[in-house]
């Protein structure tokens, strides 16, 4: 499988989660001037658009649609 990105995130600790779950929020791309969270394109490098991230080649055998809900990933500290 081809790396599709190599984004950086912050990501907030949650005791209520297992240590070995990672989660996004849709639209992360949208602006809200209500407060104050900036617009990024959603298909440029420097976007935040995390449908991205997952090979549409991975289809749910079921549905055949791309298993945006559930994919692996690495999450690592950086320096």
């Amino acid at each position: 499988m081809e790396q599709r990105a190599a984004p950086r995130a912050r990501a907030r600790l949650n005791d209520q989660l297992d240590p070995r779950v990672a989660g996004g929020t849709r639209g992360s791309w949208q602006a809200c001037a209500e407060i104050g969270a900036p617009g990024y394109h959603p298909f440029g490098p420097t976007g935040a658009n995390f449908n991205l991230l997952v090979d549409a080649a991975a289809l749910d055998p079921v549905s055949g649609t791309a298993s945006h809900r559930g994919y692996l990933c690495e999450v690592r500290p950086v320096a």
